[in-house]
């Protein structure tokens, strides 16, 4: 006898990933298909409209491309956690956070939402740079976009017990608790209209997982309806 539990599983996963993207790549596809036809026909005779139906294929078509970039970023962050050898080096996690609030800060300010950062100033860490501010960065834009006009985000980080934590914090609507246990999955949205209309791929927290595991770490978060979210990354703080 042999136990096939983990692979159907796997084969779960993977076609649940690719129904997934399909009906994620097709929604953009027909919309700009469509309105590509309409204007091909010739049938928008006034300048308005066919500027109107240009912009739409245009927003479509970044739709497209960031949905594609966020699946290369997954499948290259998954590789290097399969292979556990990511590249790391001894990093200033304050400078890091402020890199990533200077990359957000003008989509805060569009919003009026001020941006925090509570974080001792040697505080230092193994880590992948780039992967980190990329984590960072999908999680404090998920709190701009999340929170209402005036609330503020907070970004910490500290040690404790040889962990490196880094937390996101808002105010916002928070996310009831049925919600919690998929936040991380692919595609995985507790709103999806809003989701889509305030630019989200469905892929952001996958991203966020997945980098923390490639650290050997994990996210957590914290979250109920009127009470905002509290989203953490946990790191080893010392390699070796």
């Amino acid at each position: 006898m042999e136990d096939i539990t983990d692979i159907r599983h796997l084969e779960n996963v993977r076609r649940d990933f690719v129904a997934n993207v399909s009906h994620e790549l097709k929604t953009p596809v027909a919309s700009i298909k469509g309105f590509v036809e309409t204007l091909l026909d010739g049938r928008v005779d006034d300048p308005a409209d066919r500027r109107r139906f240009l912009e739409i294929v245009g927003r479509q078509a970044d739709r497209l491309g960031l949905i594609i970039e966020d699946l290369l970023s997954l499948s290259r962050v998954e590789q290097a956690e399969g292979m556990g050898d990511l590249p790391v080096e001894p990093v200033a996690v304050g400078d890091l956070i402020r890199t990533v609030i200077a990359e957000c800060g003008p989509r805060a300010e569009a919003r009026s939402i001020r941006l925090d950062v509570e974080c001792p100033a040697d505080l230092e860490a193994e880590v992948n740079a780039p992967l980190l501010e990329q984590a960072l960065i999908n999680l404090v834009d998920n709190a701009i976009k999340y929170s209402e006009p005036g609330q503020p985000v907070r970004v910490e980080g500290g040690v404790a017990g040889g962990v490196l934590e880094l937390a996101v914090r808002d105010e916002g609507a928070g996310i009831a608790a049925e919600h919690l246990p998929r936040l991380f999955e692919r595609f995985y949205r507790v709103d999806k209209g809003r989701s889509r209309k305030i630019g989200g791929t469905g892929l952001g927290l996958s991203i966020v997982k997945h980098i923390a595991q490639a650290h050997g770490g994990s996210v957590t978060v914290e979250s109920a309806p009127g009470s905002g979210s509290t989203f953490r990354i946990l790191l080893p703080a010392r390699r070796g």
